[in-house]
Formats: C-alpha cells, sequence, structure tokens
C-alpha cells in the first residue's frame, strides 16, 4: 500500500499535458512537462497522518528544493488541470468539472483539495428545472402575443 504522499504524487502525475510519470531513486514522480520541476513523494512516519507533504525540486534541481502541502499542490494542478480541459468553457461548467476532480482527487489519495469558495454544481433536477423556465418563458410569451393579438 502507498502512502498518501506517493498517492498524491501518483495523482499529479496523471494530469496530462500538465505532468507526466517518471521515476527516480525508485520512486514514482511526477515530472511539470512546462517547467521540469520533479515532485517527489516523502517518507511519512505517521501514514495516518492528515498532512501529507511532497518535495518539490524547482526545475528538477536538488539543489532548489522544498516541502510542501501535498493537497494544497494538488488543488494548483487540479485547477490549471481544469482550465487547460475546459478552454472555452464558461465558468459554472469549469466549477463543475473541477468539483468533480477534487472528489475525484479525495477517492484516489484520502486527501482534501483546498477548494473553501467552490459551489457544489447544479444537480440534474435544478438544470432540467432552468430548461424548462426558458422553454417556459417562450410559451408564456407566445401566449401573451396571442391573447394580446387577439384582443
Amino acid at each position: 500500500m502507498s502512502t498518501r504522499s506517493e498517492s498524491i504524487v501518483g495523482f499529479i502525475a496523471s494530469l496530462l499535458p500538465l505532468y507526466t510519470s517518471e521515476t527516480h531513486d525508485r520512486l514514482l514522480c511526477a515530472r511539470s512537462l512546462t517547467d521540469g520541476t520533479l515532485l517527489l513523494p516523502v517518507d511519512e512516519p505517521e501514514a495516518d497522518s492528515d498532512q501529507s507533504r511532497v518535495c518539490v525540486r524547482w526545475q528538477g534541481d536538488p539543489s532548489r528544493e522544498c516541502e510542501v502541502d501535498g493537497p494544497m499542490l494538488a488543488t494548483v494542478a487540479l485547477e490549471r488541470y481544469v482550465r487547460l480541459h475546459g478552454a472555452g468553457c464558461d465558468e459554472e461548467v469549469l466549477a463543475a468539472e473541477l468539483s468533480y476532480m477534487a472528489r475525484h482527487f479525495h477517492f484516489k489519495t484520502g486527501s482534501e483539495a483546498y477548494l473553501p469558495e467552490l459551489p457544489e454544481p447544479a444537480s440534474r433536477l435544478r438544470k432540467a428545472g432552468r430548461v424548462a423556465v426558458k422553454m417556459g418563458q417562450g410559451v408564456l410569451v407566445n401566449i401573451f402575443s396571442k391573447v394580446a393579438g387577439l384582443g
């Protein structure tokens, strides 16, 4: 079984084309395809800890590395991934996809993405209601137009 840090790095590595997986010192890592930054899992003695750390080697340079909160780093990666794949979509669609990806991240890693202001996506029933209201407005306009034309 992998640690939470390994799960987070593995998840980020799957966010193509922003990241790709790479093996470094026999560890599964994530390499940024935009700037070469390498993300490595951190050995976690307390495997059940909610604080999962990830080692970031800026542009792959071991002399420029730091440890960061894994879920925070994943949140930034998720947002960039959703925006890239949703180019041209409106904010409601992007928010729904980001919500889905955050739930998927939690399912895969057991960690929570940090998205405190993200609204819950509208349910299918609410979306259908919006469509019905829009259609209903057109019907009402037609009815009033006919009534006004008859009177």
